[in-house]
This record gives structure tokens, C-alpha cells and sequence, in this order.
């Protein structure tokens, strides 16, 4: 189904749009302002931007402009006064899909969406035959050549076509939510939500709250009814993050979903059936969960109906040049920098390195070194402190970190990042308990994992 927006001040004209599109058959959402389209565009993805040219907070052309950052391949058609056709040409030389004169003439308007559809048919089959000509897959910052991500890339493209239970293991970094979003992206329901959840981040009375809703009065503060995610995710994908940190109450009321495709709102009494794919990612050994009864077997095995395991990124590292090459492009260009080349000790330094924060610390370590760094060239010395301190695991002891070029602020925090590293790895990824093992709070302990990127 075809995707439309249409900005227009106008609320007669708006409401006999998307009603007059609705009936056509398209998926429609309307805005009384360009304001208001930008922050629909902040959200949900269109197909095509149908605005009126002038309207009293910001133009089309305005909108326009600020919408193609958000959606490059949205198609803009602009709507106009029959006395400014100059300005609506000369905005379709400035990438403007076509124009339409006021009063609107539904023939000719069904004409153009009926081309655009056209259009986007064509490039849709021009960018398959593409990804089939470069031979390599790619899903957003899951890039690789390496025979294990291959084997990955194939299973995401053999399980989006069912509905089947996935869980998603790997360490934290390796890139969890990026295969859920490929999955749900290359499946049927592609057109429907993806729902994400980060379990670890919620209290458990919250939690429960968040996945399953809850009627008014549920309890103190509870002033009107809330949809939960599972409804929210109806007929799309709910991914569930961190699954293996959810108390044993949501495990009990999750396998219940798995089971009975149904939720019951929190204070409701009646069942609501679902249709909603589960994604769920943990970068624990539930194996051991289940051995010390932290996780319920029967709800491990509805999860893990297919399993897909992540490498870390010290196992593939025939996949860092291309990952450098790619995170520098992107960066360069969201910081307005002209091309740049990579030092050949940049890339050795890399290559040394153990990536403990995998992917995700090597864009990191880019986005970084690219922000503060100047010239056509990454030099080794615009890399984070952290990876030039310790290329490589055995480099990794305190007599090092004393002797290194670095500031005293620079090694107590590298020294910090070490001792957290440890203390997640004796917990065997349970951030909980290395909180608990290092007397610290576990918001400190969340603090202290985005600040080093872990």
C-alpha cells in the first residue's frame, strides 16, 4: 500500500483529501501544517508527500527541503495557486516530483500518483537487480564478507518470510537490533509496526505495564486506559531486547502470548488477541539461566524456536576495512566533510585492536575520529584514547596505561573501562549483577556502559 502525507492549512480541502485517498485505496495521514508533517516524517516513513506551496508557518519548498533529510526517497508533489505555476516549475527543477493547480482536478491527481507508483515499482526492482549485481548483502551497519556474516545475511533473508519466533544472541554491540529490523523489513508484515523494547531498561511493574497495557484505575495513577506494545505491534514485529533480564512474573505473562496469541491489559479482564511476530535479543547465556533457575524452560523454548548468534567482531576481522570504509563514508557525510582517505596505521590499529564493544564501539570510535579530526585524512592520532592505549588484549595491563602518552582524566578512564569490563564478564553479561558486584547502583552502572560504549 502506498504511503501518503498531505500537508495542507486548509482543513476542508485536508479532510476531503484523505478521505477521497483512503477510498482509492491509499494509506493517507494528514497535517494542517508543515510542522506538523515534519514531525509525522519523525516517526512514520512515506511514499509521498502530497503539500499545498504556500501555507502560513512554512512553505512547501520549506517543507520540502527539511523533508528530504528525512526521507530522501519520498516523491513531493506541491499543490498551487493557478498565478504561481512559475514558482511551482522552478520547484520541480529543484527535485520536485510534479505540480498540481488549485482547484484540483481528481483526474489528473490520480494520473500523477498512478506514475509515482509506476516509478516506485521500477526502482524498487532496479535496487533488488542491484543488491543481486553487488553480491554482497547488506542490512544498515551489517556489513560484512566474511563466511559468518554470509551465513547470517542468509538466514535473516530465510526467516523474514515466516511468522516464526527468532531469538537473536550475540554480545552487546554486535549489531541485535539492526537483524530485527532487517528481518521485519524483508518479511510480509514490513508495511505493519516494528515495536521496540529494551526489557533491561524497565522496572519490572513498568515493564509489564509497557508490553501489555492497562485499563483506568489498574492502579494509583492510572487515569485512563494505555495500549501496550504487544497491541501496538498488532500484525507487525514487537522486538524484545534483553529478554533474559525480565523477572519471572512478565515470563510467566509472555509465554502466555507465545501460547495464546492474546494479552490481557493490566486491571482488564478481558482477552485481546494478538498478531504479533516476536523478535527477542539477549547477550546472556541462557543456557545458565535456566541451569539456576532464572529463566523458565518452557518460555527458552518458545524463544528459541530459530536461533540467530552474532559473532563479535574479533572473529571477523576481514570485515574491518569495509566496516571503516562504510562508517566513514557516513560520517563524512552527515558532518559535512568532503571525501577522506584512512592512514594505513589506522587501519593496522584496528585490525590489533579486540573490539570488547564490537561494532558498535567501532562506528563510535569513527563518528569520533572524523568530529574532531580536520583534513582530507583519519590519522591515528583522531582515534579515541581507549584503542590507541590498548591495540590489543595482551597490551592491556596497568603498568601500560601509567606509562602512555595520555592525561591523568584519560587513564582513570580507561582503567575504569577495563575494571567494567571484567566485572560484566565474570557476570556473564549480566549488567545487573556486575552492578551489584562493583556496589553500584544499576543507573550508574547504565551510565557507565554508554559512556564506554560496552
Amino acid at each position: 500500500m502506498i504511503r501518503v502525507l498531505i500537508a495542507e492549512d486548509d482543513r476542508n480541502t485536508l479532510t476531503g483529501l484523505v478521505e477521497i485517498l483512503r477510498q482509492e485505496g491509499f494509506e493517507v495521514v494528514g497535517a494542517e501544517s508543515g510542522e506538523e508533517a515534519l514531525q509525522v516524517l519523525a516517526y512514520r516513513q512515506f511514499d509521498i508527500l502530497l503539500t499545498d506551496l504556500r501555507m502560513p508557518d512554512m512553505g512547501g519548498m520549506e517543507l520540502y527541503e527539511k523533508a528530504k533529510i528525512q526521507a530522501p526517497q519520498m516523491k513531493t508533489i506541491i499543490m498551487t495557486a493557478f498565478n504561481s505555476v512559475k514558482d511551482a516549475v522552478e520547484a520541480m527543477k529543484g527535485g520536485v516530483y510534479e505540480y498540481l493547480t488549485k482547484p484540483l482536478d481528481l483526474d489528473e491527481l490520480f494520473i500523477i500518483l498512478k506514475k509515482a507508483v509506476a516509478d516506485f515499482e521500477l526502482e524498487r526492482e532496479n535496487e533488488e537487480l542491484k543488491h543481486r549485481l553487488q553480491g554482497v548483502y547488506r542490512f544498515e551497519n551489517i556489513i560484512g564478507t566474511s563466511k559468518v556474516m554470509q551465513d547470517v545475511f542468509h538466514a535473516i533473508i530465510k526467516v523474514a518470510k515466516s511468522d516464526s519466533t527468532i531469538l537473536v544472541r550475540g554480545e552487546s554491540g554486535t549489531g541485535k537490533e539492526l537483524v530485527a529490523r532487517a528481518i521485519h523489513y524483508n518479511s510480509p508484515r514490513m508495511k505493519n509496526s516494528l515495536i521496540e523494547v529494551s526489557c533491561a531498561s524497565f522496572p519490572e511493574s513498568l515493564l509489564e505495564s509497557e508490553l501489555f497495557g492497562y485499563e483506568k484505575g489498574a492502579f494509583t495513577g492510572a487515569a485512563g486506559r494505555k495500549v501496550g506494545r504487544f497491541e501496538l505491534a498488532d500484525n507487525g514485529t514487537i522486538f524484545l531486547d534483553e529478554i533474559g533480564e525480565i523477572s519471572g512474573n512478565v515470563q510467566t505473562k509472555l509465554l502466555r502470548v507465545l501460547q495464546e496469541r492474546e494479552i490481557t491489559r493490566l486491571g482488564g479482564t478481558s482477552a485481546i488477541n494478538v498478531n504479533t511476530r516476536v523478535i527477542a535479543a539477549t547477550n546472556r547465556n541462557l543456557e545458565e539461566a535456566l541451569d539456576d533457575g532464572r529463566f523458565r524452560e518452557d518460555l527458552y523454548y518458545r524463544l528459541n524456536v530459530i536461533p540467530i548468534t552474532l559473532p563479535p567482531l574479533r572473529d571477523r576481522k576481514e570485515d574491518i576495512p569495509l566496516l571503516l570504509d562504510h562508517f566513514i563514508r557516513k560520517y563524512a557525510k552527515s558532518n559535512n566533510r568532503g571525501p577522506l582517505t584512512i592512514h594505513e596505521d589506522v587501519l593496522n590499529i584496528c585490525l590489533e585492536y579486540h573490539w570488547p564493544g564490537n561494532v558498535r564501539e567501532l562506528e563510535n570510535a569513527m563518528e569520533n575520529a572524523i568530529v574532531l579530526g580536520d583534513g582530507d585524512k583519519v590519522l591515528p592520532e583522531h582515534l579515541p584514547v581507549f584503542i590507541k592505549m590498548r591495540k590489543s588484549d595482551a597490551a592491556g595491563d596497568m603498568g601500560m596505561i601509567l606509562n602512555a602518552g595520555a592525561s591523568f582524566r584519560e587513564k582513570l578512564d580507561f582503567a575504569e573501562k577495563l575494571i567494567l569490563e571484567d566485572a560484566i564478564r565474570n557476570a556473564n553479561g549480566n549488567k545487573s549483577e556486575a552492578a551489584k558486584n562493583l556496589d553500584i547502583s544499576v543507573r550508574n552502572m547504565r551510565y557507565k556502559i554508554s559512556k564506554y560504549n560496552l
